[in-house]
């Protein structure tokens, strides 16, 4: 007789469990979400109606939204000058050739409060030693399964490319469209080149939807802090900067929720 087992393997002594349950003929269900450690972020603001919608988007989906970590701080008003001097960039600075004044006044405080709440799913990512970060904003809707494609775009990712770093997923723009790599069927994670072309500008694909390996987010965390740019427009410079790594999932599962810019 075959006794089935459902457990949760989120360590290596729970590996090491299995195989002992295993030798007793044990049939074990379990998801590869139970064998690597992966945390879902939401970086939410001061929008009731946003974070109403993405619990029912959560709901949906079946994604549990107890295994979701809420980013709610700082927000924009909590935004002032001697903050600004911390994580803002107070010398003039430069990025492809973009010319930026000391103290980054194109930023609004929205924005850094954005960029911050970041950086804070990054820190998080290191501090619990997460083999994966589900980085998440607000302003989005979905048109499949979010934990079963996050599964999907990390087993392939393993097996093709064990060397990546980070995935983007969303609709805003088209993998078909950038003249980078044939879109086969079946596949459904493509690299993405760090240089700015008439596409983008660079390896994001905005910063509402994208997943991050503990190798990256150590990466990124330690060189995050000051910027002078939004999420998806600093880890454009990081990247090149630091030859991360970068896909795109296509097709992706993500939209942008048509909405007024929190963060200006």
């Amino acid at each position: 007789m075959i006794n089935v087992v459902n457990i949760n393997i989120c360590t290596f002594n729970d590996f090491l469990l299995l195989l002992i349950i295993t030798k007793y003929n044990l049939k074990i269900s379990y998801s590869l979400d139970d064998i690597m450690n992966i945390q879902y972020y939401l970086i939410h603001g001061i929008d009731k109606e946003r974070g109403a919608r993405m619990i029912k988007e959560f709901n949906k989906w079946n994604l549990d939204n107890k295994n979701v970590k809420w980013i709610l701080e700082p927000n924009k008003d909590d935004i002032d000058e001697n903050f600004r001097k911390k994580v803002v960039i107070q010398y003039e600075s430069n990025n492809y050739g973009i010319n930026f004044s000391p103290g980054c006044p194109h930023i609004g405080n929205g924005a850094v409060s954005c960029t911050y709440k970041h950086y804070l799913c990054l820190k998080d990512i290191i501090d619990n030693n997460y083999d994966y970060g589900v980085i998440m904003e607000d302003n989005q809707f979905f048109c499949g399964n979010i934990q079963e494609h996050v599964e999907l775009y990390i087993k392939q990712l393993n097996n093709m490319y064990p060397y990546w770093d980070i995935i983007f997923d969303t609709k805003y723009i088209s993998y078909k469209r950038i003249d980078e790599e044939e879109v086969k069927e079946g596949i459904y994670v493509y690299p993405k080149s760090n240089e700015v072309s008439k596409y983008c500008h660079g390896g994001t694909r905005l910063a509402q939807f994208y997943i991050v390996t503990n190798k990256c987010a150590k990466n990124l965390y330690e060189n995050y802090l000051p910027f002078n740019n939004p999420p998806d427009h600093w880890m454009n410079y990081l990247f090149k900067k630091l030859e991360i790594k970068s896909f795109w999932a296509e097709p992706s599962i993500s939209n942008v929720y048509p909405h007024i810019s929190s963060t200006l």
